[in-house]
């Protein structure tokens, strides 16, 4: 059987560029001519995951940019498998379209961000930029099903006000559905507080709402409204009020809000964070804890 096509299969660009997983050739086409066009090396290509899982290591490109599901595996195993191999190679996802399981997937697996083959080029090439720099890269595709819940009310129903939200908002938002404080909110978001402060205001205007209780209440009703029964995910779950957290772990892990890049070790627990309030939402408070167990599976926060 005829090996994938490599681009560079001597070493020339070792530590370097970036290396494209995608099991179609007209996608690993466009992402190297996307990549080029900005300068961009290009330390490999594959169309498997088993031979990527090979290469990469050996390789060892600054990114790789991973199609999320492959015909022998998920782009979330990859990027697992890489974390282990090597925990300073960066991976991100791409997918078709804005899932928030294989968001999850992605932020569970170390990935530092996950694009979207929807978004334009210049967007991805932003993101591509943000993952090398060492920050997180997340499609803002991925917003809407985040805030799902509201996107789910029927229509004319004034809860639809939390969608003029933007994700730096939604996160304010959801602090205040959990009686956070400004200050408190302004650590959690790495924001000065008079920014949080002002920005809480806004959300006041555009909920049309008069008071930081009156918010937070129409924020929780949404929340709690929430249904997945396609999928018996974690919106389904029998602890409506858990599930504020998970929405708050989501926007935390995928905001751009933080001016200097996270450590490793953040990143791992931001990911722990999602881990516990999925753990909890499924199964119930203080019952499911991804503890000790958990730790393992974050290998780049090791």
């Amino acid at each position: 059987m005829m090996a994938d096509p490599e681009i560079h299969p001597c070493n020339a660009f070792a530590g370097r560029g970036v290396y494209v997983l995608d099991d179609h050739e007209v996608v690993r086409r466009g992402l190297r001519q996307l990549a080029v066009s900005d300068g961009l090396g290009i330390a490999g290509e594959s169309g498997s995951a088993r031979e990527a899982v090979r290469r990469i290591p050996a390789l060892r490109p600054e990114l790789v940019i991973i199609d999320d599901n492959l015909p022998d595996g998920s782009g979330a195993d990859v990027c697992r498998a890489v974390a282990v191999a090597d925990p300073r190679i960066r991976c991100v996802l791409m997918t078709e379209a804005g899932d928030e399981a294989v968001l999850i997937d992605a932020i569970l697996a170390g990935a530092w961000g996950c694009l979207s083959k929807e978004d334009e080029s210049g967007e991805q090439l932003r993101l591509i930029g943000r993952a090398l720099a060492g920050h997180t890269a997340f499609s803002g595709r991925f917003y809407p099903s985040i805030v799902a819940p509201f996107a789910l009310l029927e229509p004319h129903r004034p809860d639809e006000r939390l969608l003029t939200l933007t994700r730096q908002e939604m996160s304010a938002a959801v602090g205040l559905a959990k009686g956070l404080s400004n200050r408190q909110i302004s650590q959690k978001m790495f924001l000065a507080e008079k920014t949080v402060k002002n920005m809480v205001s806004t959300i006041l205007a555009k909920l049309g709402t008069a008071t930081r209780t009156q918010a937070a209440l129409l924020v929780t009703i949404a929340l709690d409204d929430s249904e997945d029964t396609a999928d018996g995910g974690y919106r389904s779950s029998k602890f409506p009020d858990l599930i504020p957290e998970v929405t708050a772990a989501l926007l935390n892990c995928t905001s751009e809000a933080r001016t200097v890049p996270p450590t490793d070790q953040e990143r791992a627990a931001d990911a722990a964070r999602l881990a516990a309030a999925l753990a909890a939402a499924r199964t119930g408070p203080g019952i499911s804890r991804p503890g000790n167990p958990g730790h393992s599976a974050f290998p780049w926060g090791a």
